[in-house]
């Protein structure tokens, strides 16, 4: 090891990490010290480790990585730790910018939230639900701490003052190969969800069916991701109610279910009144045929009996076309949010 080498601890997780990890361990060779934290794995993980000069620990199968990456936050020598996921590595510049952040914010900050890209299926995901993703990964040792729960962020234990956040583009980003196929993910998924931890009180499939709703409109992108787009909105969703089946399962099958999927959507859904896209055409043609009911019962004269009807068609026709106003404002909102 040179003497140029900056002073870090690298952190890894492995388990039968074979085919990434080499990616990975090349793109930190900068760092002074390189952990690798491995769960019995079963192919070449540990000869491509010491390979790079990686130091060995082991630790017994765990169902969720989260809970145990606590115990080896302090086994490094270094005051800086950065802590990456076997299937994740940094580009070619890393170095420079981690010197970089070091020098400029290490004695006002703690701890870097850095934007990760996350590729699943071959494509960058670069809709907002899975861009930029911020993670709290590069840190000053013992700043930081994880739960046990899957997924769930690092938090920082000193002030969030402390916490600097890098914003992109022009950025380190982490790279992320989540998932090579949507047959991975989906068993991925799976695994996270039998797996993890669930509460014993506040069961709620009614709001599992909501979180599925929600989750759906909240990954769906097409202009950034196109059709594959779809199928992982359509998969997360799926998540939501597979973790719903699962938690009613383990809390003894208690509640109905039948109750999640008698709710009206409007009560589950982000959508303002239930009202989705392909309803606009619909409203609009009801205010057309409203408009033109009042203008012939107008154009008849003196009937003055029709005056009553003509007054309640009208406000009808004004709610109408109030509502269908709402209704554009808020999706024309959306695509320049989106």
């Amino acid at each position: 090891m040179g003497n140029d080498m900056l002073q870090m601890t690298v952190i890894i997780h492995t388990r039968d990490s074979e085919a990434t990890l080499p990616r990975l361990l090349e793109s930190v060779r900068w760092a002074e010290e390189c952990i690798v934290v491995d769960m019995e794995s079963r192919d070449r993980t540990l000869e491509i480790a010491r390979h790079y000069g990686a130091t060995l620990l082991s630790t017994p199968i765990v169902p969720r990585i989260d809970g145990i990456r606590n115990d080896f936050l302090e086994c490094g020598h270094h005051e800086w730790v950065f802590v990456l996921d076997s299937d994740e590595y940094l580009a070619a510049d890393a170095e420079q910018i981690v010197r970089g952040l070091l020098e400029r914010y290490g004695e006002t900050s703690d701890a870097f939230c850095i934007p990760r890209y996350n590729m699943i299926a071959g494509q960058i995901i670069r809709s907002r639900s899975w861009y930029p993703d911020h993670q709290i990964r590069l840190f000053r040792k013992g700043c930081v701490r994880w739960s046990d729960s899957t997924h769930k962020l690092s938090e920082l234990q000193t002030a969030q003052e402390r916490l600097h956040k890098l914003e992109p583009p022009g950025c380190l980003h982490i790279h992320h190969e989540n998932y090579t196929s949507i047959q991975q993910f989906i068993d991925r998924q799976v695994r996270y969800a039998l797996n993890d931890i669930y509460p014993e009180e506040g069961f709620s499939f009614q709001q599992y069916v909501a979180w599925a709703y929600e989750e759906f409109d909240f990954r769906l992108d097409e202009k950034n991701d196109g059709e594959l787009s779809f199928a992982l909105a359509t998969l997360m969703a799926w998540d939501r109610v597979v973790r719903g089946l699962i938690h009613w399962e383990r809390l003894g099958r208690k509640d109905s279910l039948r109750r999640a999927y008698s709710l009206p959507i409007t009560t589950i859904s982000r959508y303002p009144e239930g009202v989705f896209p392909g309803d606009v055409e619909e409203l609009r043609r009801q205010a057309e045929d409203l408009h033109q009911r009042l203008q012939f019962l107008e154009s008849v004269p003196g009937v003055k009996l029709l005056a009553r009807l003509t007054k309640s068609v009208r406000r009808e026709h004004r709610k109408t076309k109030d509502r269908l106003k709402r209704m554009r404002q808020y999706f024309r909102g959306k695509s320049a949010t989106g």
